[in-house]
């Protein structure tokens, strides 16, 4: 089903944060530093950002805008092309672990003491920052339908959050240990794994479908075509029926844990893992 297309080594230690603008795909890692590299020519780009503390956190928002979140709470708006700093903040005692967009100016930034901020990356002013959780804000996802975005945490629970009133309309737990990854499915389900190695579809608060999928952390859920894939701390990913949840293929090339999973088009996603490397995966016949 899905194959290796290429695999990838820009740092000497664990990459943490993935993000994919056009061809392009940036790495954050624990060597201090975010690359990329062109992933239609394989050619591993000049462009480096260097700091004092781990980045852990990417979100390309266009081939000239790009997010990077830090341990020690530290952010940046950067714009690769021209390698400029467009903007940049400091969440004191705080680490930046998400980071999500889902229009054309705002940006949502989950942080480890549980507040969650929304900047608008245009006016580049902050429009919101208060506390929505106990724990740390691992994942979120936007569902267009309801207009709220999921939140998922490390306390376990999952909250839906207008993003019109900017408000928690509703939370419920979903995982034990904490929810690590979420997707908004093209067919209107949501889908979240937890560290507790079960995924789960979700129909308002309540489940209608769960499998324990992984030995580990589900770090990354996508929609490739009518495939789910995740991936795990278990070092593994795995292909699934969208609908009925069937195993169809596991893939165990990375030797260690698989932090993240991205989609780069409608037949291939990108992987990140501890073991240093990231791989281009394609879907084929």
């Amino acid at each position: 089903m899905f194959v290796l297309n290429s695999e990838y080594k820009l740092h000497d230690a664990p990459v943490y944060g993935l993000a994919i603008s056009e061809n392009i795909a940036f790495t954050a890692a624990a060597d201090k530093t975010v690359k990329s590299i062109d992933l239609s020519s394989g050619i591993i780009q000049s462009f480096t950002v260097r700091s004092e503390v781990s980045p852990i956190s990417l979100w390309a928002i266009s081939p000239e805008l790009l997010a990077i979140g830090y341990l020690n709470g530290e952010f940046y708006l950067i714009n690769p092309r021209t390698r400029s700093t467009i903007f940049e903040y400091h969440f004191s005692g705080d680490g930046v672990f998400s980071l999500y967009s889902f229009n054309d100016t705002e940006l949502y930034i989950g942080l480890g003491s549980g507040r969650l901020a929304i900047l608008d990356f245009v006016r580049l002013d902050w429009i919101y920052l208060e506390q929505v959780s106990t724990d740390k804000i691992r994942t979120m996802v936007y569902d267009a339908h309801s207009h709220c975005c999921y939140i998922g945490a490390k306390d376990g629970d999952l909250l839906a959050f207008d993003v019109t009133d900017y408000a928690v309309n509703v939370r419920w737990h979903a995982h034990d240990g904490g929810v690590n990854s979420l997707l908004f499915t093209s067919t209107n389900l949501l889908i979240s794994g937890g560290k507790d190695g079960h995924i789960r579809v979700w129909n308002n608060q309540v489940c209608v479908h769960a499998i324990p999928a992984h030995r580990g952390v589900i770090y990354g859920l996508i929609e490739v075509g009518a495939y789910l894939v995740s991936c795990s701390r278990d070092k593994s990913i795995k292909v699934w029926e969208m609908e009925t949840l069937k195993p169809l293929q596991k893939i165990t090339f990375h030797r260690q844990s698989v932090n993240q999973l991205v989609q780069q088009n409608a037949h291939s996603f990108v992987t990140a893992s501890d073991d240093h490397r990231i791989a281009l995966w394609e879907y084929a016949e």
